[in-house]
């Protein structure tokens, strides 16, 4: 995550369901592109894929993905980026998906469709991000989990029968 979010951590936890989910506790770590480099460098780690969180908001994807392009840049041999979008601001994600895919992105993710409030299989929300997705040639990465089990900050809601649904209403598409 970029120094700033770090910064305006508290702000975000108030502000974004799945920023919250994952970072409410104090614990919860957040690294920024120098750090995450440092930490790979340490273990012996050549590449990582940097993914972006399910934002609800539309702008906070642009400014994050931004962030992520940015370091996939500074660290072309050692990152591999993914970026956000919010399937329901229509075209305004077309559009961020056209233009992370020009700057080298790999792939969209994570999505939190739970969080987000979009159904991963409605055609007329996801068609056309599926077919960007397809057109640049791009990975699609949602977050899934399992309904039984403890439960765990950021579990979610995202179960085999819905990612099954999604699977079958895309089966052209390249899903982690």
């Amino acid at each position: 995550f970029p120094p700033w979010l770090r910064e305006r951590r508290d702000e975000y936890v108030k502000s974004d369901p799945c920023f919250s989910l994952l970072y409410g506790q104090p614990k919860a770590r957040i690294a920024t592109a120098e750090e995450l480099i440092a930490s790979m460098d340490e273990t012996g780690i050549d590449l990582s894929v940097v993914l972006n969180a399910g934002w609800v908001s539309h702008e906070l994807c642009v400014k994050t993905n931004d962030y992520i392009l940015d370091s996939v840049s500074r660290y072309p041999k050692r990152l591999v980026g993914f970026c956000a979008i919010q399937p329901r601001a229509g075209g305004a994600a077309i559009g961020e998906i056209e233009r992370c895919a020009r700057a080298g992105a790999r792939g969209i993710g994570e999505l939190r469709s739970d969080v987000q409030g979009f159904d991963l299989a409605d055609k007329t929300t996801m068609g056309p991000v599926v077919d960007a997705v397809l057109e640049h040639d791009l990975i699609f990465l949602t977050h899934s989990s399992e309904p039984v089990g403890h439960e765990y900050f950021g579990k979610g809601r995202i179960t085999p029968d819905i990612i099954y649904s999604f699977v079958t209403a895309f089966p052209e598409l390249r899903i982690v």
